[in-house]
């Protein structure tokens, strides 16, 4: 009876090594994947954050400079929408 229970006891401590190894991976790999969604999203947010910085003054000179391409009437290019900035979308800019 006790060298059965012995043999027991040995193939339960094996099994433990062994699911210990396994949750040890396991956790390893949440780990890394966690780590890779932060990443993910900062690769998708911070360039929008930039963007949305840098770029209104960028395009208020450029709609600056297209207008004075235009002249102030903007005769025969539709008039009304480009007279007060494009339609408007300066005062957006501002």
């Amino acid at each position: 009876m006790d060298e059965e229970i012995k043999k027991l006891l040995e193939k339960n401590l094996e099994l433990n090594e062994e699911i210990y190894h396994m949750v040890r991976d396991l956790k390893n790999y949440i780990f890394w994947q966690r780590i890779w969604s932060v990443f993910k999203v900062l690769i998708i947010v911070v360039p929008l954050i930039i963007g949305f910085i840098y770029l209104p003054p960028l395009i208020k000179d450029m709609f600056t400079g297209y207008q004075s391409l235009l002249g102030e009437n903007a005769n025969g290019l539709g008039g009304d929408l480009f007279k007060n900035g494009i339609g408007g979308y300066q005062d957006l800019l501002k």
